[in-house]
């Protein structure tokens, strides 16, 4: 196997895992705390309240999961859109590495015809 049909196999890998990613979600849950004072004066800690933050328009937006068996489904979508974006990552280098085979090729080829035609020629 040559190296532009291994680097077809792994894209055809690459867009069937992206195909299979049903749910994803930006951002990540943070667990929170509050710090309290009791009555008798000793501090308090409450918590975890789980917070869910992403980016939207340069502004990071929070919001309170309230409720806490939904925690594994928000990580679980994030790192639905991790492994997302990584095999996107992936996907571009395997595409401009097959452009720049295709490139490779095309200018062997030209050059063999062109020193072909030279040997001709004399």
């Amino acid at each position: 196997m040559n190296q532009t049909e291994k680097l077809m196999a792994r894209r055809e890998a690459i867009l069937l895992e992206v195909s299979g990613i049903e749910q994803m979600r930006r951002g990540s849950v943070m667990e929170q705390y509050v710090e309290t004072v009791r009555a008798d004066g000793s501090k308090g800690r409450r918590g975890p309240y789980f917070l869910y933050t992403f980016k939207e328009k340069k502004k990071t937006i929070s919001r309170r999961i309230t409720r806490s068996d939904l925690v594994p489904v928000y990580r679980s979508q994030i790192e639905s859109f991790r492994r997302f974006t990584e095999l996107v990552s992936e996907l571009t280098a395997i595409g401009e590495k097959l452009g720049d085979l295709s490139i490779a090729q095309k200018h062997d080829t030209k050059k063999t015809k062109n020193s072909r035609l030279r040997r001709k020629s004399r």
